[in-house]
């Protein structure tokens, strides 16, 4: 006698996988502040695809404002692939700070969850950027803010040591988009 189950998953559980996901992230839009104290616990394959799906629709957007061919492209090709390293990278540094100055070890996953929903902000204002730079660091504060209150919520990390993380890699990214704009304006 042989047991067979099929363990595919059917189009309707995916669907409503996928329709629940958006509906948390519709939510988290609505009120990022309350939506970042309760982070949901997906699967590491719904965190890639989140980070994907957000990316890559970040980047086609900023492509088409104004329209460009080779951003819409590098949108849909690249961004993924940076909003995925970037998010793994940020994850790590957060992981590695809680094993070194915290002495204790977290989630990488939900690390990783918080890293991606503090950057949503980071996303949406990312469309506009190419109209005017500067919008990018908009960005990165909400996220940084995001950041804090995130860690201080669901890490129980205190408050100041929060906002000193955030303020460190929110720092870091501001110098790194410095050297980017003027590698651009020595380029031109």
């Amino acid at each position: 006698m042989t047991d067979y189950r099929d363990v595919t998953p059917s189009s309707s559980s995916s669907r409503d996988h996928l329709k629940s996901m958006a509906q948390v992230i519709f939510a988290f839009l609505k009120n990022p502040l309350e939506g970042i104290k309760r982070l949901p616990d997906w699967s590491w394959s719904s965190l890639i695809a989140c980070v994907i799906v957000l990316s890559m629709m970040s980047g086609v957007l900023s492509g088409l404002i104004p329209p460009n061919f080779y951003r819409l492209v590098g949108g849909f090709i690249l961004s993924p692939l940076v909003g995925l390293t970037s998010a793994f990278v940020g994850s790590l540094l957060v992981y590695y700070y809680f094993q070194v100055f915290e002495k204790r070890t977290c989630s990488l996953r939900k690390i990783f969850t918080l890293i991606l929903f503090s950057t949503v902000p980071f996303f949406a204002f990312q469309i506009a950027s190419e109209i005017l730079p500067p919008v990018t660091l908009v960005g990165f504060a909400f996220a940084a803010m995001l950041l804090a209150v995130g860690l201080t919520e669901n890490f129980h990390l205190e408050k100041k040591r929060s906002v000193r993380l955030a303020s460190v890699l929110f720092g870091v990214i501001f110098l790194l988009w410095l050297w980017n704009r003027v590698d651009i304006s020595q380029m031109s």
